[in-house]
């Protein structure tokens, strides 16, 4: 697809009248390839099919940038401390994740925090606060990064923060600045309010991460996720965003077995509501 090696599951257990059909995207993880989502690709489609639903649900894994069929620099995909090391772990580490979105933009057209036709998503061990994550691993990793810190040195340049301002969900909210305490003032949440009404309004997050992940650490996240919480549980609850955050006590940076389970889970009850718009639809037909 798009010149692009891309897996499909569940094309022969598709229905076999014209029903429509859910495309579930899988993006694999750093060092890895799109081999390794074969295991979560078939547990979804299993677990859907055996609903006998009308719908059709097909799963999608392709190399991220510079992995498998796409790999170009071994050591791009290093860390500070890993291997020989990478200093361009930040760097690269945005390189990753901008490029598998325009990847996925190029096959499908983005993400969950931007992508008008994606209806929901699972985050396993992620982290809408890149940044954030990125120096204190800069700080665990021990790098000098002058007296300036890390935003702008050799180790996150400014062209880092600036793609950072337009692809990172904190970054597309705060930029640079810090996340403002809660309650928020009724100022910022009218300012939040319009970007939240073009990313996020009517989808659904799972969030799957490790208590004891030191890799990437649920605290670096944790002041983002708090404020998307409190924003869909009270002052955007009529934007319908749904927002369920997991955290697994003792599981480190890993895609532990209770993850699996209910990220199938997830997935097809959200295939199963359906997209966004028939919701909509079927909410306006019952008022009237």
């Amino acid at each position: 697809m798009a010149g692009l090696l891309v897996d499909v599951y569940g094309l022969q257990e598709l229905p076999a009248s014209a029903a429509p059909t859910t495309c579930l995207w899988l993006l694999h993880p750093r060092t890895r390839t799109r081999a390794v989502m074969n295991d979560i690709a078939r547990r979804a489609i299993h677990s859907w099919n055996q609903k006998g639903q009308e719908r059709g649900l097909v799963a999608l894994a392709f190399d991220m940038p510079n992995h498998g069929t796409r790999m170009v620099s071994a050591k791009a995909n290093l860390a500070w401390d890993e291997g020989e090391g990478n200093e361009n772990h930040a760097i690269d580490m945005f390189g990753l994740v901008k490029g598998g979105m325009r990847t996925m933009g190029g096959l499908m057209d983005q993400a969950w925090f931007g992508e008008e036709r994606i209806d929901a998503g699972v985050a396993i061990v992620g982290c809408p606060d890149l940044t954030n994550m990125m120096a204190s691993r800069a700080e665990l990793s021990k790098l000098d990064c002058g007296e300036a810190g890390f935003l702008g040195s050799k180790y996150f340049p400014a062209d880092s923060v600036a793609t950072a301002r337009k692809f990172d969900p904190k970054g597309i909210l705060f930029g640079t600045d810090a996340i403002p305490a809660l309650p928020l003032s009724s100022a910022e949440q009218d300012r939040l309010r319009s970007i939240f009404d073009s990313r996020v309004r009517g989808k659904k997050l799972l969030l799957c991460s490790g208590g004891a992940d030191e890799l990437v650490p649920y605290s670096k996240g944790e002041a983002f996720i708090r404020l998307l919480k409190d924003a869909a549980g009270g002052w955007y609850a009529d934007g319908g965003v749904e927002v369920d955050d997991r955290v697994y006590e003792g599981v480190g940076h890993r895609f532990a077995a209770d993850m699996v389970n209910d990220a199938v889970a997830f997935l097809v009850r959200a295939v199963a509501e359906g997209p966004r718009q028939r919701r909509k639809d079927a909410e306006s037909r019952a008022r009237m």
